[in-house]
């Protein structure tokens, strides 16, 4: 099976609807569930009021665009930027695996569409490198990023990895890291004009982003505890196979697995600090793991590996929804 994507026919785009349609088969069964939680911003309502209502029909259609969506333009940025030796559909094969393995990952939640805007916001950001006037990109960057905290809350947590990605994409002006940050700042200045203006008591901190530090695994199920450990010795692999892949990559795509990482070690504490949402919070974690853990399907000559870890994850996902 992994042999398929190794490739980069473009048949591979009707295998990987294929592959989403076999490995979310149990949402023909029962619909995936619509989970959001009003405090999160903007996207949570819409979710619960315009979306839940929809038929299971609707919901299932609408699940599988929005994880074939993202797969695919995961796969499209990894591409252009050469990030991998091998130009595969392996990135959008790991992805779309993942969200079938974690149990919360296969719900149409708030932290799954936002995935969308992460991937948004990457594209926008790994093409700073090679610009000679960039403040009109960041400033984009910026304001991607304040819309996209006001649609949902906790990806206020990337907020960081803008300003990081900054200082190791950018030489340090000043000028530069002022203009991302009013960007960032300026939807929260028209909503804040707009609640003084319309409200007698405007309550500011309602469109701030919350901390809510809760440990999100108290007592989890067997088989969220198994699709942990599956995950957690994927990437383990995976990253081991991208630190021998290092030496080989120019200084700029070296750059940008760095912030690659930082996301990956941000997004990864989200359900903490964000725990309104628990582990659905988490599916944001998955554009960062992805890439990571494409480098053990990608990388080993011999497909042993590559192999195992699909059939192993493959027998998981069968249990965790039988």
């Amino acid at each position: 099976m992994v042999f398929l994507f190794r490739d980069r026919s473009d048949i591979n785009l009707l295998f990987l609807v294929l592959l989403s349609l076999g490995l979310h088969f149990h949402i023909w069964i029962h619909p995936p569930l619509v989970v959001a939680n009003e405090s999160d911003g903007l996207l949570a309502y819409l979710l619960l009021h315009y979306i839940k209502p929809l038929s299971p029909l609707a919901l299932i259609l609408l699940f599988q665009a929005i994880i074939l969506s993202q797969a695919i333009r995961l796969n499209v940025l990894m591409s252009k930027l050469k990030m991998f030796q091998q130009v595969s559909y392996l990135p959008g094969f790991t992805y779309i695996i993942l969200t079938a393995l974690f149990p919360y990952w296969d719900a149409i939640s708030s932290g799954l569409i936002a995935n969308s805007l992460l991937i948004w916001i990457l594209v926008k950001l790994l093409r700073l490198y090679d610009q000679s006037q960039p403040k009109t990109l960041e400033f984009n960057i910026g304001l991607i990023l304040g819309c996209s905290i006001l649609l949902y809350e906790p990806i206020a947590i990337l907020i960081p990895v803008v300003l990081f990605a900054l200082t190791i994409i950018r030489p340090f002006k000043f000028a530069e890291w002022l203009v991302l940050i009013m960007g960032i700042l300026l939807p929260f200045y028209f909503i804040f004009t707009f609640v003084f203006l319309t409200s007698a008591q405007p309550e500011y901190r309602h469109y701030l982003p919350r901390l809510d530090w809760k440990n999100p695994l108290v007592r989890p199920e067997m088989n969220v505890v198994l699709s942990i450990i599956a995950i957690t010795v994927q990437l383990i692999i995976g990253v081991y196979f991208w630190q021998t892949q290092q030496s080989r990559f120019i200084i700029q795509v070296r750059k940008y697995w760095g912030v690659l990482l930082l996301v990956l070690a941000l997004t990864a504490f989200q359900p903490i600090i964000f725990s309104a949402q628990a582990l659905y919070a988490s599916a944001i974690v998955l554009t960062p793991l992805a890439c990571f853990i494409s480098f053990a399907y990608s990388t080993p000559k011999r497909l042993i590996i590559p192999n195992l870890l699909f059939w192993s994850a493959l027998a998981l996902i069968v249990y965790n929804h039988m």
